[in-house]
């Protein structure tokens, strides 16, 4: 990892593989299930939220000129992931569901994470940034999961409310070792060359 702190518009055709990798891997449980392969968590087959999408928010936001864009890319993933989710299976239920507002406000939580990298990109403050943008989304998301769940799966009571937390631990391991595996790749000095564009591709010249 590197400790540089320069800032800039990343080049389309990143952004574009970025976004691809993640839309692929959010929806390949979907597709398998038209295979009949078994995807439910309890059953471990499929690794429920490793995904490159949340490291690539922390690198957007560290990384990024433009902080917006930052914030566009992964919520814009998502929603096209929501959307990839409805054409595949034709349950809109499972494409927009209740708490569906607070899993992008996880995203967002997640990218503003990134933003304390800004200034030191060093290994242990990404290594931080991880962490706490996993535990951010883990403890916000099914916290959505348990309010807007009508009591269905989970009690509207602290018992619920904590079973909810404990049936989530396989998919907050999942994002932590999503952050062990795809920061270091994004962070490296091999990759942030090849995201930020040369220094007189940054903004045209002026006569």
């Amino acid at each position: 990892m590197t400790g540089m702190t320069r800032f800039t518009r990343p080049r389309r055709s990143t952004l574009v593989a970025l976004l691809m990798l993640s839309l692929g891997v959010r929806l390949i449980p979907f597709l398998l299930l038209r295979f009949d392969v078994p995807i439910d968590p309890g059953q471990a087959f499929y690794p429920w939220n490793f995904s490159p999408l949340l490291p690539i928010g922390l690198f957007g936001a560290a990384c990024y000129a433009d902080r917006r864009l930052a914030f566009v890319v992964p919520l814009a993933c998502y929603l096209l992931g929501d959307l990839g989710i409805l054409l595949i299976t034709g349950r809109p239920d499972w494409a927009f569901y209740g708490h569906q507002p607070v899993v992008y406000l996880s995203v967002a939580m997640v990218v503003t994470s990134g933003l304390l990298l800004r200034t030191d990109r060093s290994a242990a403050r990404v290594a931080g940034a991880g962490l706490l943008a996993s535990t951010a989304f883990f403890l916000i998301s099914n916290f959505g999961v348990w309010a807007f769940g009508a009591g269905t799966r989970f009690p509207l009571t602290s018992a619920g409310l904590i079973e909810c937390y404990i049936m989530g631990l396989p998919y907050y391991r999942n994002t932590l070792i999503s952050m062990v595996v795809f920061l270091p790749i994004l962070f490296s000095r091999v990759s942030l060359q090849a995201a930020i564009p040369r220094a007189g591709q940054l903004a045209p010249q002026r006569g």
